[in-house]
């Protein structure tokens, strides 16, 4: 099978006999790992230093103090909370009268309600709502086609005028 041992073998035994007991065996990530929080706790050291931050401030101040920045900034960029309130109901204001209302959803809404159960109860105002979506749709499609047309003619007719003329 093998032999065993009792005591060390005779090379572990030849190794330990070479080491100086004078000599600490530490492993490489042991001394790493030291090296590095030696590393941490002087670059935590050297940001306090930086900062000055004084450790017996309340938190009542710091809340006061970034209220005082936060408004010395909007103030200067121009952005404030009501800005922004207002700005975005300008927008909204001008986005509302873009869209147009052509077909109303109102009564399918009402019929839901009423018939929270039975839907199908809501099926000719569902077709009415689709029906109307689907005719300004197509509205909106020749519209767009007719412009498209006219604005082909009127250049062909261009090239064309231009072409007599350089003749």
């Amino acid at each position: 099978m093998g032999i065993l041992f009792c005591s060390p073998s005779p090379a572990a035994a030849r190794s330990e006999k070479k080491k100086p007991e004078t000599v600490i065996n530490i492993s490489e990530s042991c001394v790493d790992r030291l090296t590095r929080e030696e590393k941490e706790s002087a670059e935590k050291q050297a940001s306090a230093e930086v900062l000055n931050i004084p450790q017996n401030v309340s938190e009542n101040d710091w809340i006061m103090k970034l209220k005082c920045l936060d408004d010395a900034h909007s103030n200067t960029y121009g952005l404030t909370v009501q800005g922004f309130y207002k700005l975005a109901d300008e927008v909204e204001s001008n986005i509302e009268d873009v869209r147009p209302n052509l077909c109303s959803a109102v009564d399918i809404i009402q019929c839901l309600k009423k018939n929270k159960c039975c839907s199908i109860k809501c099926r000719s105002h569902m077709d009415r709502f689709i029906d109307c979506v689907d005719t300004t749709r197509i509205n909106i499609i020749k519209e767009q086609i007719e412009c498209d047309l006219k604005e082909k003619r009127k250049k062909e007719a261009e090239d064309a005028e231009n072409f007599l003329r350089s003749e």
